[in-house]
C-alpha cells in the first residue's frame, strides 16, 4: 500500500447511528497532513456526524513524513 492515510480510510465504516448509547467517539488520524486534511473533510461532509475538536498535527518519531492529530466527533442534531 502505497499511501497509508488514503489506503485505511476505506477500509474505515463510521456510522453513528446506533452507537451503543455514547454521544461522541475519539479519532486518531495518521498520515501525511494532506491526507489527514483530506479524511477530515470527508468526515465533514458527512450528514450524520459533526467534528466539534480537531488538533493541530503532531510529528511521528523517526519520520518527517508522517503525521497525527485527533478529532472528536459526535452525532450531528437530528432535525425536529
Amino acid at each position: 500500500m502505497i499511501n497509508t492515510a488514503l489506503s485505511a480510510a476505506h477500509m474505515v465504516n463510521i456510522s453513528l447511528r446506533d452507537p451503543g448509547g455514547g454521544e461522541m467517539i475519539k479519532v486518531r488520524l495518521q498520515g501525511t497532513k494532506e491526507d489527514m486534511e483530506w479524511m477530515e473533510k470527508q468526515l465533514s461532509e458527512c450528514p450524520e456526524i459533526r467534528i466539534t475538536e480537531s488538533s493541530e498535527a503532531f510529528g511521528n518519531k523517526g519520520t518527517n513524513k508522517y503525521f497525527r492529530k485527533y478529532l472528536a466527533i459526535n452525532k450531528a442534531e437530528e432535525n425536529k
